[in-house]
């Protein structure tokens, strides 16, 4: 399955929804390439949902935490929602959802972007 991005608002947060595979390549750069983007829109809380992501490789790690640093640098933050499968195993692997905050549903994922931005 091809990469699918869509952006969409809640408020002052933005939720990428990834469908698909996060992989290197075509796919793995229009991933970051896309988080950059949204990064630019500083201060800013992003909501990652992975729900449909079907996997993930070191390349969407990789993306996954220099958009982190990025955001944590301004004082914004990032939060990654259900991933599932394949994908909720490498973060647990690589020990990333010890780092981002991860949440099984959005309405968790938001107000916890919605209380940081407040301490910020």
């Amino acid at each position: 399955m091809d990469l699918r991005l869509s952006v969409r608002r809640s408020g002052n947060v933005t939720i990428l929804d990834v469908r698909g595979r996060i992989t290197f390549g075509a796919a793995g750069d229009s991933f970051k390439t896309e988080l950059r983007k949204l990064v630019q829109d500083l201060p800013c809380g992003l909501v990652v949902n992975l729900t449909d992501a079907t996997q993930i490789d070191s390349s969407g790690i990789g993306a996954l935490v220099q958009c982190y640093v990025t955001l944590a640098r301004s004082g914004s933050s990032l939060v990654i929602l259900n991933p599932v499968g394949s994908v909720r195993e490498v973060l647990e692997v690589t020990h990333l959802h010890n780092s981002i905050p991860v949440y099984p549903d959005e309405a968790q994922a938001l107000a916890s972007v919605h209380t940081s931005s407040k301490r910020a």
